[in-house]
């Protein structure tokens, strides 16, 4: 048949509209196919096949040989195998062809599905595969399936109790874990049934549970349950609507349930651990502190403030010693060896300033911190007001060493007065017995009169001295009565001196008097005069012949100031603190010291201090002394407060 050239230009335009159309499927499927004519062994590759391998028709031939070479050992040995069972049954094939792994190729699993060509004689003589590229189909289904497994894990292995629920409220699905935490199956709690094992007290917090949680919102609550075995289980539900993406309407309900029992202990514990820690400090009374490395404070408990008046910026460094701490407690401080060894403390007491001024005695134990190399990084101290222990602990020992001088002083007294005493006695007993033995003749003997003189004397000396003592035996007990009176000081500063002006002039001392301008005075009048007299007399006593003794008196102030110097041998420094209290000398030695018992000046001073003043004295070791009384001019104020 001859087929003119329009006919043949037709049917060459529809084949390659055809091929055209054919490619655009097998890229929009994502297909090729091949054919294998048997009976001249040739080999066709459609378009699509070549994209399917990644190869250009250009540069490879259509090649089995190649392709198998491709595939891995397994997919190599099914394709043979379905190829030569289609040629030899003339049936059609399939198989899946996997590409060797490292292989860069667009598809790398590919199902191909054949058919065959059979003669008139029923042999086949063409095969025909066509191959869909399933790398993608294949790849989504493993992740489902790796995704089904680990669901399945994660609801049957979780610790968790998973719990499905349909739009209506029914148990779809309920993990194992039900059982494993609670020891109950799904029948016992399925349609409300749980409600028979929550706690009594967790009532309200469960009925949460039955609010469905609208949109993305959730519902959690805590709450307890009863186990199987009788002991209850705290449990953390949360609760979740999962909607249905075409219609947006509530699709499932998913119940997650945890067991927190450790957790809500833990909690508990935690509760009262800070609790207890609150009543340490806000409640306790030690001052508890913890600094950083660098002295900064990181806690101070509220006892600071109460036992301190102080706030923690002004405890950090070193405020705390160079602005706080007492003068006498410096250098200790300044000495600490801090931090402390690790596993050491630190023990010490100081005094520090009050936000009020005073100072507050703390007990302090401090503790170094460190890191697990040993690196110091702060300070725990925690102090205990001690200013009460501390008060009884030195009224102790002051009344131990006034105990101890008491008895120095007693020892001393008999000493002196052992001596003070037996010598007036002495003279007394002497005298009166040569006069009643009339050793020298009938008692009109001249030698009788200075002997009833000597008598006389001592019997006065052991009156002023017995006077002496009991005065200050009333006063130390409160006994003493002053009578107040209008005193001439002037008078009574005269009477007192001609009374001792033949004791200075038989030692050699001259007594000046600059009294003109005393003023008068509310006082007891022989206080006053015994005042004057044992100064005087003092004074007298320790200077030597050629020296004087000079009394004067001053106004100032609504006191008068009475003062006696001496140009005798003066008090060293370190002894002057001892004179003015009872018994004491400067010399205790009796068969050194002046005699005396030791109470003038302790005289002078008590009383003085009743007429609202006090005595002082100045003295340097060999240039004389001075004592200073003051005295109040109408003392009644001072009596009274007393």
């Amino acid at each position: 048949m001859v087929i003119d050239e329009e006919t043949r230009a037709k049917w060459e335009a529809w084949r390659k509209r055809t091929r055209t159309h054919l490619d655009l499927a097998e890229r929009a499927a994502h297909i090729g196919y091949w054919r294998f004519d048997l009976r001249d062994n040739s080999y066709y590759w459609s378009p699509g096949m070549y994209r399917l391998l990644g190869e250009d028709p250009a540069q490879r031939s259509a090649d089995m040989n190649w392709l198998y070479e491709q595939m891995t050992p397994e997919s190599n040995e099914a394709v043979q195998m379905a190829v030569k069972t289609a040629i030899k049954t003339g049936s059609p094939f399939s198989y899946r062809t996997i590409a060797k792994p490292g292989l860069n190729k667009p598809a790398l699993i590919v199902d191909t599905q054949g058919e065959v060509e059979l003669d008139e004689n029923g042999r086949t003589v063409v095969l025909l595969g066509v191959c869909k590229d399933v790398t993608g189909q294949v790849r989504t289904e493993e992740e489902r399936e790796k995704a089904q497994a680990m669901y399945r894990l994660m609801t049957e292995e979780s610790g968790d109790i998973i719990i499905l629920y349909d739009a209506h409220s029914n148990m779809v699905f309920c993990s194992q874990a039900l059982e494993r935490l609670i020891g109950r199956s799904a029948d016992e709690i399925r349609d409300g049934g749980y409600k028979r094992f929550i706690h009594p007290d967790d009532m309200d917090e469960a009925n949460k549970m039955i609010v469905r949680p609208l949109d993305a919102g959730i519902v959690v609550a805590t709450w307890r349950i009863r186990h199987a075995k009788g002991h209850y289980v705290w449990l953390e539900t949360t609760i979740r609507t999962v909607y249905d993406p075409e219609t947006n309407q509530p699709k499932n309900v998913i119940s997650v349930s945890r067991d927190v029992t450790a957790r809500v202990e833990a909690e508990r514990e935690k509760r009262k651990a800070y609790e207890l820690f609150q009543v340490m400090t806000t409640e306790g009374s030690d001052i508890i502190i913890l600094y950083d490395a660098k002295a900064k404070v990181l806690f101070a408990s509220d006892a600071l403030a109460r036992v301190l008046g102080r706030r923690p910026d002004e405890i950090e460094g070193r405020k705390w010693v160079n602005d706080l701490a007492h003068p006498d407690d410096h250098e200790l401080l300044k000495a600490l060896p801090l931090p402390p060894k690790p596993g050491e403390t630190l023990t010490i007491a100081y005094r520090l300033r009050h936000g009020a001024g005073h100072y507050v005695w703390l007990e302090v134990v401090t503790r170094g911190r460190y890191d697990e190399n040993g690196n110091t990084i702060g300070l725990l101290s925690v102090a205990r007001d001690i200013t009460a222990r501390k008060e009884q602990e030195l009224a102790a020992k002051a009344a131990r060493e006034r105990a101890e001088a008491a008895n120095r002083a007693k020892s001393q007294f008999l000493a002196n007065m052992s001596h003070e005493l037996r010598t007036p006695l002495n003279a007394i007993i002497g005298f009166a017995d040569l006069m009643r033995m009339g050793t020298f003749g009938p008692l009109g003997n001249a030698r009788y009169e200075d002997y009833a003189t000597l008598i006389y004397d001592s019997g006065g000396l052991l009156l002023d001295l017995i006077s002496d003592m009991l005065d200050m035996a009333k006063i130390e007990a409160g006994k003493l009565e002053l009578n107040m009176e209008r005193v001439d000081v002037a008078g009574t500063i005269d009477d007192a001196v001609r009374l001792l002006r033949d004791r200075a002039a038989a030692g050699g001392v001259e007594l000046i008097v600059a009294a003109e301008k005393a003023p008068s005075l509310l006082a007891d009048r022989r206080a006053m005069k015994q005042i004057v007299i044992n100064l005087v007399t003092n004074a007298i006593k320790f200077t030597p012949p050629g020296g004087e003794v000079r009394i004067g008196v001053a106004e100032a102030h609504g006191m008068m100031q009475l003062t006696v110097t001496d140009t005798g041998i003066g008090i060293p420094a370190s002894e002057i603190g001892r004179l003015g209290k009872p018994f004491e000398q400067v010399c205790g030695d009796p068969m050194l010291a002046k005699s005396g018992t030791g109470l003038g000046l302790a005289l002078v001073k008590s009383l003085a201090e009743r007429h609202g003043g006090g005595m002082r004295i100045e003295s340097a070791e060999g240039s004389g002394t001075t004592v200073i009384v003051t005295l109040a001019l109408d003392p009644r104020p001072a009596i009274a407060a007393a």
